[in-house]
């Protein structure tokens, strides 16, 4: 019995100790969301938000940072991490590093706009009525909606409204 009365074995066990202790200890950080969601804002709105380079959607969204941002140790520490881009047309994109304490709370990105930035109007193709959008148009917004929806970003009934709405245009 002599061994656990070791001044080493003393030491170890108090080193088990603290790294328990300060592995169960919380940021402390009382603004990060209960829900483990997070909302990404921009002014304008209408951004479309980007996770290490995977579209998440047009801002205002919600997410939950496990399901865009990889995760792993830095360190000690296992966090998440990773970059998340805001783009518009006619916009600066804005761009940060993400990390847990970016992403414990809402985000907001104020866009770099040029005032005189005037959007290429699309010409429909002969034969399609004013107002209506063309076929290629009409595809990459189904594609959209179905990813908002594999995402988890719209509920089914929301893609179900949304898509009629598309499909009535046509």
């Amino acid at each position: 019995m002599r061994f656990f009365h070791s001044p080493h074995i003393k030491w170890l066990g108090l080193l088990a100790a603290v790294s328990l202790l300060s592995g169960c200890a919380g940021t402390g950080d009382s603004s990060a969301p209960q829900s483990g969601r997070i909302r990404i804002t921009s002014e304008p709105a209408g951004a479309i938000a980007y996770a290490d380079g995977a579209e998440l959607g047009a801002t205002p969204l919600a997410i939950a940072p496990g399901n865009h941002f990889r995760s792993g140790f830095v360190g000690f520490s296992y966090r998440y991490v990773g970059k998340l881009s805001i783009k518009k047309p006619g916009c600066e994109t804005w761009s940060t590093e993400v990390n847990d304490a970016i992403l414990s709370k809402d985000i907001h990105a104020r866009l770099k706009c040029d005032p005189n930035y005037q959007p290429a109007a699309a010409a429909p193709s002969p034969g399609t009525p004013a107002g209506t959008a063309t076929g290629d148009q009409t595809i990459e917004r189904l594609e959209r909606i179905e990813s908002l929806r594999k995402k988890g970003l719209i509920s089914e009934e929301e893609y179900k409204q949304l898509r009629g709405r598309i499909l009535e245009k046509l």
